[in-house]
């Protein structure tokens, strides 16, 4: 099985920090944004295993080509795929319900 080595944007860095952040302070507490930053730490583990195995996603929804996703829980990870290089690199971190297109479009 194909193992690719996993880079987290600054800019998804950024993301799952504002995330964790807002469930901490504004929505469910210190022990459920804790349950959440380690669930996002072992879908991304996983991803090492499974990154290039995704559908690719249209470049009209995404604005970029090659865009893969993969969802946790409410929230979805936006990831393109070096295959060349055995490389997965996550662009952005965010919820189902937000305006994607424009939300990959600003990365």
């Amino acid at each position: 099985m194909k193992r690719y080595i996993v880079e987290i944007s600054e800019t998804a860095e950024q993301d799952l920090e504002n995330i964790v952040s807002y469930l901490r302070y504004s929505l469910a507490g210190e022990i459920i944004s804790d349950k959440y930053k380690i669930l996002f730490k072992q879908k991304l583990k996983e991803l090492e295993d499974m990154a290039g195995s995704m559908p690719i996603l249209s470049e009209e929804l995404t604005g970029h080509k090659g865009v893969r996703k993969i969802n946790v829980r409410n929230y979805i990870v936006f990831y393109l795929v070096d295959e060349t290089n055995s490389k997965a690199t996550v662009l952005r971190i965010g919820h189902a319900f937000m305006d994607w297109e424009k939300y990959l479009r600003d990365e």
